[in-house]
């Protein structure tokens, strides 16, 4: 079972958000491109009128972008399974899930390391160096 944003108690009733957010998406949507069809209208003659303009144009461009955020919500919602959650693309968590393992793999490995360097330390600070090729002790201390 996956974890639903109506799990969480976020959304409306049903627990899918994109019953009102599609249609307020549409007029933020609107609200914007006519925004920013006066901002392109406006006539630029002075510096304090372009400084004003540039403004408008910030103002609009992060409004823009909060707008098509809304836009990803509204088309992420139309997806949503029968349990309130995302639906996902198999080959998409086929791809994470080989990723995962590799970087699994990879830790693992360096863990191994990690603990076989740390015996061997232990085992050097303890006097149980292994005896040289030639059976004689090592005396190099």
């Amino acid at each position: 079972m996956r974890y639903g944003l109506g799990m969480a108690g976020n959304g409306d009733e049903a627990g899918r958000g994109g019953d009102w957010l599609g249609p307020l998406f549409e007029q933020l949507k609107a609200k914007i491109q006519a925004t920013a069809d006066k901002i392109c209208e406006a006539d630029v003659n002075d510096l304090a009128g372009a400084e004003k303009v540039a403004r408008a144009v910030g103002v609009v461009a992060r409004s823009a972008k909060v707008v098509d955020d809304l836009r990803r919500r509204v088309e992420a919602d139309s997806e949503e399974d029968e349990m309130g959650g995302r639906t996902y693309d198999p080959e998409e968590d086929e791809r994470i899930r080989q990723e995962l393992l590799v970087h699994h793999e990879r830790l693992d490995g360096l863990l191994e390391t990690k603990r076989s360097e740390a015996a061997e330390r232990a085992a050097a600070k303890a006097g149980l160096q292994p005896m040289p090729a030639d059976g004689a002790p090592d005396t190099a201390h």
